[in-house]
């Protein structure tokens, strides 16, 4: 089959068999939807209810918690076993509300409307359903119509489209019959319509050449569906742990079994105390706390505008070293704005200076050029004070309008008698109107190439009269403008140019004699909160790295003005220099370039892996189907809600409602604060576990009773592995989380410094509890009562350290009330254990005796005693007393 684009138009029609006039006939659709089937996207297939359900179980530590509830149900341990499920269930039905919340959330963003198409079949016009189109099929668009499917144009008058969601192109295209090479660009096959785009302006008649998968759109779709899903570093990290646990929970088993067996005890009892400690050791609260602690991210960003589809998605942003971000309405407003006009007689008027100095009423010479933008334009003001047409013509009329003209008012003055649309070909508007004083008034505006070769004077002013002050368009002057238009092209403004004739006879569009008035520059301008965000994700060791479909000039004038790249240094690369590299200099490509211009889609996602395989943690943002490989293949993928197609947003991990970057930057650090509490609560749960098996341990081998029973074991466990955990879940964030790099892509969270860490303050608890057993066994002898002190002392122990954990380096004591939850956890905990002891069928069941004035100061002495020895680490580690100092408290 030939490439539609690169043939005439009869050309393509003959290898259709289709006369455009007539269109096809109902047996021939009929025959050609039997090869091609309908014009319908493949849907993404989503997850059942079930399947979401069942797939919050996909854990190693989940699965490991399972095995330890069996262990402890037949071992006589149901209460422990209840416990266990009891919170996993909690964690799956956490899991699972956040995530069918953040789908129904995108089903209200969807579009319901049904997609319409004007078509000539059977010589006759008709309206169908798009999904009745098949190849070869003549179609009609008028301005504001989507495209159906992929179109080879027949006719085209006046034609512009808008591209941006396929190619990111942020300005319309100028689209003609005429044939382009082979090999083109997809943005620049300027004969072809595609489906997922719509017409900006003029009329269009075009032929089917692709429906449904064959479609452009649908090719992207494919490269959505062949990539493959995204293991998160945070799930990486826990899997981790949790291949660690499984290790760790065997050895503590058979150490502690057969140390006691060594010594004489009995072994069945022995059997009981070692399962209950592996049991103990396993922190059945890991997935509860991560699954909550990700859900209440999720809460807050659905507050700042953000939809997360995926829990995990939240902390993955935390650590991200890279992100990819589209410029046409995710860095820039996807808009065209006025940014400065140079006039004929040489002056440069910079718009925005101007308001800000104060609205002044433009003089003679600006005024005139500002009415001919207003005259020679089809754009109109909306009712709603948004104008309505294409973006170049709104950002001509709103200008006019922030400058004082009344736009209504010109126009009614100044009927349009002609009109000769801007053409692809001619590159080029005229409209003549009827002025007030009886003169014809011809307005033209287009190319300033074009509009020079039709001016023989410029306008150096206005006399009091209302007429032009002329000069001669010599050569010299006509180079002087063209240097003008290449210095504004330059900084990535569109440049139009406008001139002017007064007649009193007819005017004919093909004369010249126009009087040249100046040249517009405008842009799609850069979001305000753009350039903050951007200065924050460096500051955050972020790299931002724009991957755009516009045009290379187009995307470093606006990576300069937004200040992307590090230290002043901007390299920007177009697409042709991809095509030839290797994986190994695209990966360096990738490392150093901070712009890459009219990248395709396959481009997008091959610098997304080059970067990925050179260990980076990528986020991309986008909005445009263009964008959809690359955000499925991303490590976090951010989608745009309000501009974003449905192909970017399903491939999204997080959706913006408020297409808005610094929401990105927002989350990013709601994610570093999401995982630093995910560390704080693994280094209590992890720490105290590790001393209740020291603990243990460490009295077995020095021949003492039996410290705890096992019931006791998994008591101490049930309290403080829940709730003070989940008081470190809501720890506000430090202040200095923002300036801090982002963790490594592979860094465990038992790392060298971080099992260190527990390692020490586990076996400071051990110590703790050891001693003040060792004073009860010394004033009560072995015992119920021994127990009880050894009980409270563990778990005394363990609620001071809770305030240690609140941070590594700063005092336990900084900041003491601001969290109010963990002193609801103290509280809570205090009380159950209270309870232990003086209800008496609890004391019961766990084997405990009533304490006295001299046990409870003990008791707060355990209590104390922890917070007093990290204090004095943590003030030698700030003091930078040794780097042995700073190991200690983990940095």
């Amino acid at each position: 089959m030939i490439e539609p684009y690169s043939h005439l138009p009869d050309e393509v029609l003959a290898v259709y068999d289709v006369d455009p006039q007539k269109g096809l006939p109902a047996a021939e659709v009929a025959r050609r939807r039997a090869i091609h089937g309908w014009n319908r996207l493949a849907e993404v297939q989503r997850r059942s209810v079930i399947r979401l359900f069942l797939a919050q179980f996909a854990s190693l530590v989940v699965a490991l918690l399972g095995v330890a509830a069996g262990v402890a149900w037949l071992t006589g341990g149901w209460i422990e076993a209840v416990a266990i499920v009891a919170v996993l269930l909690i964690n799956a039905v956490i899991g699972f509300l956040m995530e069918w919340q953040a789908g129904q959330a995108l089903e209200a963003l969807r579009g319901q409307t049904r997609s319409m198409a004007r078509v000539r079949r059977d010589s006759r016009e008709a309206v169908i359903d798009a999904e009745e189109l098949v190849p070869g099929d003549v179609v009609i668009l008028h301005p504001g119509d989507r495209v159906p499917a992929d179109l080879r144009l027949i006719e085209a008058a006046s034609l512009r489209a808008e591209e941006s969601a396929l190619t990111g192109e942020s300005e319309t295209v100028e689209k003609a019959v005429e044939p382009v090479a082979v090999g083109a660009l997809l943005a620049e096959r300027y004969s072809m319509l595609y489906l997922g785009t719509s017409v900006a302006a003029g009329r269009a008649v075009g032929m089917v050449t692709g429906i449904g998968s064959e479609t452009e759109l649908g090719r992207i779709g494919a490269l959505v569906a062949g990539t493959p899903d995204v293991v998160t570093p945070l799930r990486r990290r826990l899997d981790r742990l949790g291949r660690q646990l499984v290790f760790l929970v065997l050895g503590i088993g058979v150490s502690v079994v057969f140390a006691g067996w060594w010594r004489g005890d009995d072994l069945l009892v022995m059997l009981e105390t070692g399962i209950s400690l592996a049991v103990a050791a396993v922190p059945e609260g890991l997935p509860a706390v991560t699954t909550l602690i990700l859900a209440l991210g999720v809460l807050r960003m659905a507050r700042a505008n953000a939809i997360v589809r995926h829990l995990p998605a939240v902390e993955t942003l935390g650590s991200a070293t890279v992100i990819c971000t589209d410029k046409t309405g995710t860095l820039t407003e996807n808009r065209m704005v006025v940014r400065e006009y140079r006039l004929a007689d040489g002056r440069v008027i910079s718009l925005d200076d101007h308001l800000s100095a104060g609205a002044r009423e433009p003089d003679g010479l600006w005024r005139r050029a500002l009415e001919v933008g207003v005259l020679c334009n089809e754009a109109s003001p909306g009712a709603d004070g948004v104008t309505i047409g294409d973006p170049t013509e709104t950002a001509l009329l709103d200008a006019a309008q922030l400058l004082g003209l009344d736009v209504g008012r010109l126009r009614s003055d100044h009927p349009k008698i002609a009109e000769e649309p801007f053409d692809a070909t001619t590159r080029r508007m005229i409209t003549i109107h009827q002025a007030p004083d009886g003169m014809l008034r011809a307005g033209l505006k287009g190319s300033p190439a074009v509009v020079l070769s039709s001016c023989s004077e410029i306008a150096l002013g206005i006399d009091p009269d209302g007429q032009f002050l002329v000069a001669p368009l010599t050569p010299a002057r006509r180079e002087e403008f063209e240097r003008a238009n290449d210095e504004m092209a330059g900084e990535a403004l569109r440049v139009l140019a406008i001139a002017e004739r007064r007649s009193a006879a007819p005017i004919n569009n093909t004369d010249g004699g126009y009087v040249f008035l100046g040249m517009v520059g405008m842009l799609d301008p850069p979001r305000a909160e753009a350039a903050a965000a951007i200065a924050q994700a460096y500051a955050a060791g972020i790299r931002v790295v724009m991957l755009t479909g516009d045009q290379l000039n187009t995307a470093r004038a606006i990576a300069r003005e937004l200040r992307i790249g590090e230290r002043g240094r901007l390299e920007a690369r177009h697409a042709h220099d991809l095509a030839t590299v290797s994986g190994e200099e695209l990966a360096h490509l990738a490392g150093t370039v901070q712009v890459f211009a009219r990248v395709s889609p396959e481009d997008k996602l091959r610098i997304v892996e080059a970067l990925k395989s050179s260990g980076e943690v990528v986020a991309v943002t986008g909005d445009g189907v263009n964008d959809a490989p690359a955000l499925k293949r991303a490590d976090i993928g951010v989608a745009m809600g309000q501009r974003g197609t449905e192909t970017a947003k399903e491939a999204a991990d997080i959706v913006l409602t408020d297409d808005n970057f610094a929401t990105i930057i927002r989350a990013v650090e709601g994610g570093r604060t999401i995982y630093a509490n995910i560390v704080k609560f693994v280094q209590l749960m992890l720490s105290e576990n590790l001393s209740e098996v020291i603990f243990i341990f460490l009295a077995i081998v020095l021949g003492w009773p039996l410290p705890l029973l096992p019931l006791q074991i998994l008591w101490v466990n049930l309290l403080t592995d829940i709730f003070p955990a989940l008081a470190l879940a809501v720890e506000p964030p430090s202040s200095d989380i923002m300036n801090q790099p982002p963790r490594a892509r592979d860094e465990s969270m038992l790392s060298g410094s971080f099992f260190l860490l527990i390692g020490w303050q586990g076996l400071m608890l051990a110590l703790i509890s050891l001693f003040f057993y060792w004073w009860a066994l010394e004033k009560y002898g072995s015992g119920s009562h021994a127990r009880t002190i050894a009980l409270f002392a563990l778990i005394g122990g363990q609620l001071g350290h809770l305030f240690n954990c609140r941070s590594r380096t700063r005092s336990a004591f900084d900041g003491l009330f601001r969290n109010r939850f963990l002193w609801m956890a103290v509280l809570l905990v205090v009380s159950l254990q209270l309870m232990a002891v003086f209800f008496n069928p609890l004391a019961a069941i766990l084997g405990t005796a009533r304490i006295d004035l001299d046990d409870l100061i003990a008791i707060i002495g355990s209590v104390f005693l922890p917070v007093l020895i990290v204090e004095i680490i943590k003030m030698a580690g700030r003091w930078n007393i040794s780097g042995r100092g700073r190991a200690l408290v983990g940095g």
